[in-house]
């Protein structure tokens, strides 16, 4: 099976990281389970182009962006080798090497953990079905009505706090770690 893996909110807690240089900047003090919303940046009185210029400050500082799961890059090795696991990223292809770096801070390296890196640019917001990935690992409310469509295709929505009120049924299943992940696509 072809697999993609998203990285922010999947793999890496790029908005924590946000949510401070945000508070720093603007004398707040949100947290991340204040982040209800997939366009929360609207919350936050911040223009898309506002939130982006923050949000890839993150980039910057690899060594302080939480990892979401410790065991993730083990699930992954194994997942590697047993199908096609290929990290799918919505973002500015300008920080891809800032991507590799902060997945190999973490020890995730191509062709261990992942075949390879494809950048999709961040909007529209279900861009990354077009590649037609079987299984999609994903923190995106906006890939699950296009997956329901698809009968033959799954998303495996990483619970985050954007998503809590997204619908799962069917080819949606909400995951909440990577072991639960493994287990789920060894068992489809």
């Amino acid at each position: 099976m072809k697999i993609a893996v998203d990285v922010v909110g999947v793999l890496l807690d790029n908005l924590e990281t946000f949510i401070k240089i945000y508070n720093e900047k603007y004398k707040t003090n949100y947290i991340k389970n204040d982040i209800r919303y997939w366009e929360f940046f609207r919350e936050l009185n911040l223009t898309n182009e506002e939130f982006l210029e923050l949000f890839y400050q993150t980039f910057e500082y690899p060594e302080v962006i939480p990892f979401i799961d410790d065991q993730a890059p083990i699930y992954m090795k194994k997942l590697n080798h047993l199908h096609d696991l290929y990290i799918l990223s919505a973002l500015n292809s300008s920080y891809r090497n800032s991507l590799i770096n902060q997945l190999e801070f973490y020890d995730i390296k191509k062709h261990i953990h992942y075949k390879e890196i494809i950048i999709v640019p961040e909007m529209p917001y279900d861009i990354k079905i077009k590649h037609g990935f079987e299984i999609y690992v994903d923190d995106n409310p906006y890939l699950i009505e296009p997956i329901k469509k698809l009968k033959d295709r799954y998303l495996l929505l990483f619970n985050q706090p954007w998503n809590k009120d997204s619908n799962c049924e069917n080819n949606v299943i909400r995951v909440y770690n990577w072991k639960e992940i493994y287990e789920i696509i060894q068992n489809l």
